[in-house]
């Protein structure tokens, strides 16, 4: 019996855990992206997010570097969050970002679409 329970248990940690990641790189937000850069600065510490087409995705926090999926899962976050719109304001940029880095000093987002089109918002302190 005891048995039985430790598999079941096994099993549903392990849907529990493909689930999460699913639903985690599911988003859209990149489809349209040639290039995505963001930057974010709180208190002396230095966040980047990077996107290059097809599949190239690079996180930092400081001095610390993620590449591949552990990245991917961090960028994608991030432009979900973001909602990336060519017609949006730094200043709209600005209040989604906010209650995430409250302390926040500076930004700056610069994303090229499948056109080649090339956006850039900032914001300073």
């Amino acid at each position: 019996m005891k048995r039985v329970i430790g598999m079941l248990l096994l099993m549903l940690l392990c849907f529990t855990q493909m689930s999460v990641k699913a639903v985690a790189v599911s988003g859209n937000e990149l489809m349209d992206a040639f290039s995505v850069r963001i930057t974010v600065v709180e208190e002396d510490v230095e966040y980047q997010w990077e996107f290059d087409n097809p599949n190239h995705y690079e996180y930092e926090k400081g001095t610390k570097v993620m590449k591949g999926d552990h990245a991917k899962v961090q960028v994608l976050k991030m432009t979900a969050l973001l909602q990336l719109d060519q017609t949006k304001t730094a200043d709209q940029y600005k209040q989604v970002l906010k209650p995430y880095y409250p302390q926040m000093s500076s930004f700056e987002i610069r994303w090229m679409d499948s056109q080649s089109e090339r956006y850039i918002w900032s914001w300073e302190k």
